[in-house]
C-alpha cells in the first residue's frame, strides 16, 4: 500500500498564476521557478530566506542553467538566454509566432548538455525539441497536445516523458538523443484516478515523481510503475516539483491559481504557493546546458 503524507501549510505565499518549472542550483544553494503566465523568473535561497523576483517580459515555459552562466530559456516562442545583468535576450531561435495558438512549455538539461522542451496546444498540434549545443534544435516527437515533464534515467537508457493532454506518462528508449519503442507508464485515466500527469523529475534510486494536476497532490512511482507514495496538498493543481538542498532530499512543489472560480479560491488560499518537505531518497543534480 501506498505511504500517504499531507502538507496542510506552503512553505513561501508567492500566489503564483502558473508556477512551474522549479530547479535547484547547486553552486548558489538556490530555487529557481517560473511564474509562466505572469512571465516572472523567481528565485529563493533558503539559507538566508531571500525571494528575487525578476520580470522576463514575455511567457516562458520552462529553462535550465547554463555551464557559463546565467540561463537557456524555452521562452513563449524558442530558444533565447538570460542572465541577471541583461535580462532575456531575443529568441536565437524562433518556432512560434507570439500571437499562435502553440507555445513552449516544460522542459530539461540531459547529461550530454542538450536542452529538451516541449509545446502545447491544440491536440495533436505540439511537438517535442531538443536544443543541441551549437543552437541548433531537433524535432523529437510531434502529434502532442501537452508536452510536459521529462527526465531520463540514470543511465540515460530510459527516457520518462509526460503527455498531459493524454493524463498519461510515456516510456521511451533513449539512443543517441533520439526516443524509441514508445510504452504506457503510468496514466490516471486508465486507474480510474483523478488529475493528470503534469511535471516530473526522478530520485537516486531510480523512482518517477509527477505532479498530478487537479489531483491535489504528488505522488512517487516504482520503476515498475508501483505508486509508492502520495504526498498530499490543499491546492488542487501541483504543477511540477524538483529536489533541493545541500543532501538533495528537501523535495519543492510548485503549484498554479490559473482559472480557479472565485468560490475555488476561497477554497485554497495557498492556490500558486511553494510548497516543501523533506524525503527519504535523495534526488539528482541537474544538468547544465553547454551552449
Amino acid at each position: 500500500m501506498a505511504r500517504i503524507r499531507f502538507i496542510s501549510q506552503s512553505l513561501l505565499q508567492v500566489g503564483n498564476i502558473l508556477g512551474e518549472c522549479p530547479l535547484w542550483h547547486p553552486r548558489e544553494q538556490a530555487l529557481y521557478w517560473l511564474d509562466i503566465d505572469a512571465g516572472l523568473l523567481q528565485r529563493f535561497h533558503p539559507g538566508l530566506n531571500e525571494l528575487e523576483v525578476f520580470d522576463l517580459g514575455k511567457k516562458a515555459g520552462s529553462f535550465g542553467f547554463r555551464a557559463d552562466g546565467g540561463l537557456v530559456v524555452a521562452t513563449q516562442t524558442g530558444f533565447a538566454f538570460w542572465s541577471q545583468a541583461s535580462g532575456l535576450s531575443e529568441d536565437f531561435a524562433r518556432i512560434y509566432p507570439r500571437d499562435g495558438s502553440l507555445m513552449m512549455n516544460d522542459g530539461r538539461v540531459d547529461s550530454q548538455g542538450r536542452f529538451w522542451a516541449g509545446s502545447k496546444g491544440p491536440a495533436g498540434s505540439a511537438s517535442l525539441f531538443r536544443l543541441n549545443v551549437d543552437g541548433t534544435y531537433t524535432r523529437i516527437l510531434d502529434n502532442l497536445s501537452i508536452s510536459n515533464g521529462l527526465d531520463w534515467s540514470a543511465d540515460e537508457e530510459l527516457c520518462y516523458f509526460t503527455d498531459s493532454g493524454e493524463h498519461s506518462i510515456f516510456r521511451f528508449a533513449h539512443r543517441n538523443g533520439q526516443l524509441q519503442s514508445k510504452s504506457l507508464f503510468f496514466s490516471t485515466l486508465e486507474r480510474r484516478q483523478t488529475g493528470t500527469p503534469d511535471g516530473l523529475c526522478l530520485d537516486s534510486a531510480g523512482n518517477i515523481w509527477s505532479a498530478i494536476w487537479d489531483g491535489c497532490r504528488v505522488i512517487q512511482l516504482s520503476p515498475q510503475g508501483e505508486i509508492l507514495q502520495e504526498i498530499h496538498l490543499p491546492v488542487s493543481r501541483p504543477t511540477s516539483l524538483c529536489f533541493g538542498g545541500a543532501d538533495l532530499r528537501d523535495l519543492y512543489i510548485t503549484s498554479a491559481s490559473v482559472e480557479l472560480s472565485p468560490e475555488m479560491l476561497a477554497d485554497q488560499p495557498q492556490a500558486g504557493d511553494l510548497f516543501h518537505c523533506r524525503v527519504e531518497t535523495p534526488g539528482l543534480p541537474p544538468h547544465f546546458f553547454a551552449g
